[in-house]
């Protein structure tokens, strides 16, 4: 939802504010896994299927959950364009991550969270497991949404910025730093874009 967000505000110059229902798509959603995971071209899919509703509307419950959404609640509809970054699944790198982010804004990924992972408290994440050279299909387990990138300073590492869902305790305020350029746990492998439109 981060990306539809963030993009909806910078295409209406700050007008609109919306804080859309994860809720909805873990809990309505046929395209999705629930808590389980979900890809977010599916997730871009059922935007313009079925529309978005407010975080208001149907909030945040952490589980996975029949969908009780109220039927009053409006949803939020638009032609939206939904691409995987690079044209399609396999071409995303760390080039047209970063050219994206910069012409477009935030958008989504998805990554396999290891054990380790949930432990993460802060700095450049680096899995210390052992890399798989090349697989054409990355296990992906989490939707996340990418809203930066940079260089530490110290150690000269590429890293993202990266805005997770389980809150301002976890990680560095609710996001994490992951390395760049290196596919790590798959985030580099299907990044997704949506072009949301004016009206949204």
């Amino acid at each position: 939802m981060g990306m539809f967000e963030a993009r909806s505000r910078i295409q209406s110059n700050r007008s609109t504010s919306y804080v859309l229902s994860t809720q909805d798509i873990v809990s309505c959603s046929e395209y999705s896994q629930g808590c389980e995971g979900g890809f977010p071209y599916l997730i871009s899919k059922y935007a313009i299927d079925f529309g978005l509703v407010e975080e208001s509307c149907y909030p945040y419950q952490g589980k996975d959950t029949q969908c009780t959404e109220s039927p009053t609640c409006k949803r939020h509809h638009g032609n939206n364009d939904y691409h995987y970054i690079g044209g399609f699944y396999g071409a995303c790198n760390e080039p047209l991550m970063r050219l994206e982010l910069v012409k477009n804004g935030p958008f989504s990924v998805s990554f396999e969270v290891t054990s380790d992972f949930m432990h993460y408290k802060g700095g450049i994440y680096v899995n210390p497991g052992l890399k798989d050279k090349f697989n054409p299909f990355e296990i992906t387990n989490h939707a996340v949404v990418v809203v930066g990138y940079g260089i530490d300073e110290a150690s000269g590492m590429k890293y993202w910025i990266v805005k997770n869902s389980w809150g301002a305790q976890w990680g560095e305020e609710g996001y994490f730093r992951i390395i760049r350029g290196t596919n790590e746990l798959a985030i580099e492998s299907m990044a997704v874009a949506v072009t949301v439109p004016k009206i949204f």
